[in-house]
């Protein structure tokens, strides 16, 4: 019997690379549309990494101002940019989100130079107000534009991308910072601020790569009336959704507000721990961001994935309480290791469901407002957050973390309930 013939190896072997670079395509969008609003994030985050490094150094060892007269100012200028932000998405209804995003990337870029040029406590006072109008409208016009530019599942995979890499995108700019505030002279802290600029003009760039697109509009019989243009405030549903979401995102206080003192005050941990726990973090939400967004990627998902991620962050809370029943350092940095674990579980679902519900409840001529108005419950959620998680852990201890679950839990259920109401026959 003969023997079977030999393969051809004579041929070059596939370049060892080519697999990791297969690999590496496959967690980019498939869009190119897609691809420009993940650098476009990854861009713009890495400035406003550079920036929030810095920023309040600057201010208070060059400028000079108190730090109360800086938490003072941002606390205006949030309140400032909360008020706006819904008639600047009425706008991007009008205009379109696109012209809009450029408009206020571009208002970003100025502002942020703008920065560099007050000296005293009522111009940064004024500089920061204007530039929050165009920090906290920008972000929910963004979404617009990614309704407008993709179709069920892939606007929420597009927006679970562009999270991801703004997470990334944070980290290197507050690594690329940390090497530039060794040095600490003045001129580097107004680099870190012309590099937060620059980021925004090439967001800009990269936001005109995109196609043109128009609010969408529904298909209509010709003698069909439109729809009442009816303002979000009266939507009891979507109000609804918009509280529940706006409590879900107290992780995010949990993460980089409760967690130091928690972990510095009433835990044996070393204080260095809460580098590493926030690394896991963001390495977790890099990596999941974007495969979880499957499991809210249509309406009638996304309302269990509300509870579910209401349930992941009570478990969360309660790990976080067990801290005080052990004493050793290595049994407290892995239930601190766990809740976090279990915190950016539910941190990243309810990311994923929150986007899916805020395009599903909103209606297809008003993507605009009706997000500007969701992401009030963000706004919020930064204004109140803080300071109503801090006193609560000073004046209860250890039972505060079981107050924040039961609270995490009736918000999922509350979110869960009202999407499920919400839902279409069809």
């Amino acid at each position: 019997m003969s023997a079977p013939p030999r393969p051809d190896t004579s041929g070059p072997p596939p370049a060892p690379s080519a697999a990791i670079w297969s690999r590496l395509a496959r967690l980019l969008p498939d869009s190119r549309a897609g691809r420009i609003l993940a650098l476009n994030a990854l861009v713009s985050s890495t400035g406003s990494g550079l920036f929030l490094a810095g920023s309040i150094i600057y201010f208070t060892a060059v400028v000079g101002l108190s730090a109360v007269q800086v938490g003072v100012g941002l606390s205006v200028a949030s309140a400032v940019g909360f008020a706006t932000t819904v008639p600047l998405g009425r706008m991007a209804d009008r205009f379109g989100a696109r012209r809009m995003l450029v408009l206020l990337t571009g208002w970003r870029a100025v502002g942020y130079v703008a920065y560099l040029f007050a000296t005293d406590f009522w111009q940064f006072l004024l500089v920061a107000c204007l530039l929050y109008i165009a920090d906290h409208g920008a972000p929910p016009i963004n979404q617009a534009l990614v309704g407008a530019l993709f179709d069920g599942p892939q606007r929420t995979r597009t927006m679970g991308f562009v999270r991801a890499v703004r997470n990334a995108g944070l980290t290197v700019g507050f690594g690329l910072a940390g090497f530039a505030l060794a040095d600490g002279s003045t001129m580097v802290f107004r680099l870190l601020f012309l590099g937060n600029a620059a980021s925004f003009v090439i967001s800009c760039l990269l936001i005109l790569l995109l196609p043109r697109v128009t609010p969408r509009r529904p298909d209509r019989g010709a003698d069909e009336e439109p729809p009442p243009n009816r303002p979000p405030i009266r939507d009891p549903r979507y109000v609804t959704v918009t509280a529940g979401n706006g409590v879900l995102m107290l992780h995010s206080t949990v993460l980089l507000v409760v967690l130091p003192v928690w972990l510095s005050q009433h835990t044996t941990a070393p204080t260095w721990f809460l580098t590493v726990l926030l690394t896991v973090n963001t390495v977790l939400t890099v990596m999941t961001q974007v495969p979880v967004t499957r499991f809210a990627d249509t309406l009638a998902k996304a309302g269990p994935a509300s509870l579910v991620s209401g349930l992941l962050l009570l478990l969360a809370c309660l790990l976080f309480a067990g801290t005080t029943a052990v004493e050793s350092q290595l049994s407290v940095g892995l239930i601190l290791a766990a809740a976090v674990v279990a915190l950016t579980a539910g941190e990243v679902l309810h990311s994923a469901a929150s986007w899916q519900v805020s395009f599903d409840l909103a209606p297809a001529e008003g993507q605009g407002r009706y997000l500007a108005f969701f992401h009030l419950g963000l706004s919020a959620e930064e204004i109140v957050g803080p300071a109503a998680a801090l006193w609560l852990l000073s004046t209860t201890g250890a039972v505060s973390w079981l107050l924040l679950g039961a609270v995490f839990l009736a918000a999922g259920i509350l979110v869960h309930r009202t999407v499920r109401a919400g839902e279409s026959p069809g």
